[in-house]
């Protein structure tokens, strides 16, 4: 009969081996686990260049993209090339100028009906049906031949000719008041067109959103369910193997699951929001400045999706930008993962306390053994990296890159139970007693 491992260990070389034992006598269960996590890796980086892609190659994404100028560069230029005709005596611009209720036209003669042609005389905008420079009077019933006018002068009457600087006023006013109501009239097109076209922006907006939105709501259920069922059945495989007892696979996966989803759900979403609320200040930071609509959509995406998975937001044209802001992110991100370590199994052990108790504990015990710590985060950051992943996916490819970086996450999920194991039995209690096998059964059994 092998003999159960031990609880108290003192030195990284020890947790270290520990935590390769278990992971081999258990390795079809952390195989499970690896490849769960590995299918909810692919999907968020198969999602991530499906809607990059769409971003790409949609032309009425773009066109809406444009219209929004997302970096609002174009706003000045855009109001000052487009504006709607003002009515009345209004500000700058097009101004939409009223025509006099009365104005001076041009008519014909008496003869040619007068009484017709009022809406002229009146300025309502009707053309007349001739243009004449002069107009004739027939006074041939009010003048006698004794007065001086002969028989022709009184059949054909008196012409009063008007001067040639009066006819082409007349004209320049009516050309003037012609394109006056062609300007008014494709001044309403351009605001039913405008509208109509807010109209199309507002319905494609609100789609992309609501389908963003819906979208990135069902990725955190996800990722929720998954990473709480995962470290459940880390935390329950590992315990039974110290205590030595065995369970089926089903039963162990059940059971791990049920733990993990009950008692981690809280605290897996704290430490997404912070690790989501560190990667948009970071964005903000260096990407802020880009002023490519599309290019910033498509930050925009990677940067929401890095806390779920390691990816790097890759977009050319910006090398610069995102070397040094993986630099950074790396850095900060190892520290908030050092930070938050064991508080995963700190929240499985202790069902009564608040998330800044459990933060708080989880510190305190990595101050217990802090060289250990540290050690094993740096071994961490360096298998669980980027720069292992690109390797790797650069000899035997992109999937075989992804699928040894979730094996090690679950190994160091291993590494880091054992490693609070140890912090625990090097801790004493305030009854003066230290944690042992005796406690870790106990809290087994309570779960049953």
């Amino acid at each position: 009969m092998t003999r159960p491992p031990r609880l108290n260990l003192r030195t990284t070389a020890q947790i270290i081996k520990q935590s390769s034992v278990s992971f081999i006598s258990n390795f079809y269960t952390f195989l499970f686990l690896s490849l769960l996590l590995l299918s909810f890796k692919t999907a968020v980086e198969t999602g991530t260049l499906v809607v990059t892609a769409f971003i790409d190659r949609d032309p009425s994404l773009k066109s809406l993209l444009s219209r929004l100028d997302l970096a609002g560069k174009n706003v000045k230029s855009s109001s000052e090339n487009f504006r709607f005709p003002s009515i009345g005596g209004g500000g700058g611009g097009n101004r939409r100028r009223n025509r006099p209720f009365l104005h001076l036209t041009r008519f014909g003669t008496l003869d040619d009906d007068f009484f017709s042609s009022e809406d002229d005389v009146f300025g309502f905008g009707r053309k007349s049906s001739s243009i004449n420079s002069s107009f004739q009077v027939n006074l041939s019933n009010f003048f006698h031949s004794k007065l001086g006018f002969s028989e022709l002068d009184k059949k054909q009457g008196i012409k009063f000719s008007l001067p040639e600087d009066v006819v082409k006023k007349n004209e320049q006013q009516q050309q003037q008041q012609q394109q006056q109501q062609e300007d008014e009239e494709e001044g309403e097109d351009r605001v039913q067109f405008a509208a109509k076209g807010i109209e199309r922006d507002a319905a494609a907006l609100f789609f992309l959103v609501g389908f963003l939105s819906a979208a990135y709501g069902w990725l955190i259920l996800g990722y929720l369910v998954i990473q709480s069922c995962v470290l459940g059945v880390v935390f329950l495989v590992v315990a039974n193997n110290h205590l030595g007892k065995e369970s089926s696979f089903f039963g162990t996966i059940l059971a791990g699951s049920q733990l993990g989803f009950r008692r981690l759900s809280g605290f897996i979403l704290i430490r997404w929001a912070v690790r989501d609320a560190l990667t948009q200040f970071l964005g903000l930071w260096f990407f802020g400045e880009i002023e490519d609509q599309y290019s910033f959509l498509k930050l925009f995406v990677r940067l929401k999706l890095m806390p779920f998975s390691i990816t790097s937001p890759w977009i050319q044209g910006f090398e610069k930008q995102i070397l040094d802001f993986q630099v950074v992110w790396f850095m900060l991100d190892t520290f908030v993962s050092f930070v938050f370590a064991v508080d995963s199994w700190v929240a499985i052990m202790n069902t009564g306390m608040s998330s800044k108790e459990v933060v708080k504990e989880g510190c305190y015990l990595i101050s217990l053994m802090f060289n250990q710590a540290v050690v094993l985060k740096w071994f961490e950051a360096v298998l669980c990296g980027l720069s292992v992943r690109w390797v790797l996916s650069r000899i035997f490819g992109r999937l075989f890159g992804s699928f040894f970086q979730s094996v090690a996450e679950v190994y160091f999920m291993v590494v880091w139970l054992i490693y609070y194991f140890a912090a625990r039995c090097k801790d004493i209690n305030p009854d003066g007693r230290r944690f042992g096998r005796r406690d870790l059964q106990n809290f087994i059994h309570r779960l049953r």
